[in-house]
């Protein structure tokens, strides 16, 4: 069964199980953080999620589908595959 990134994601963030500790911008683009570093408290752990050089990272071990990434990219400003599809 595969997993629903975009509930899980949500749902992470309707709980206020993200905390992002760590968020740069800069001028170029200030809607999208360039370094990221936070915490997601999910079902049998608390994850930390990292961008760092370009590259999303989560202790989970799960980067293709990750809901914890998701989810941080969802309020750093980034792409996710928790939006929702354009009209």
């Amino acid at each position: 069964m595969p997993v629903d990134v975009r509930a899980r994601a949500c749902g992470y963030l309707r709980g206020g199980n993200v905390t992002v500790l760590l968020a740069h911008y800069d001028q170029v683009d200030p809607t999208r953080a360039y370094k990221v570093r936070a915490h997601v408290v999910g079902h049998s752990s608390t994850y930390v999620v990292r961008l760092a050089d370009g590259v999303w990272s989560c202790t989970c071990g799960s980067p293709a589908d990750c809901p914890h990434a998701a989810a941080v990219q969802l309020v750093t400003g980034h792409p996710s595959l928790a939006r929702k599809a354009a009209k």
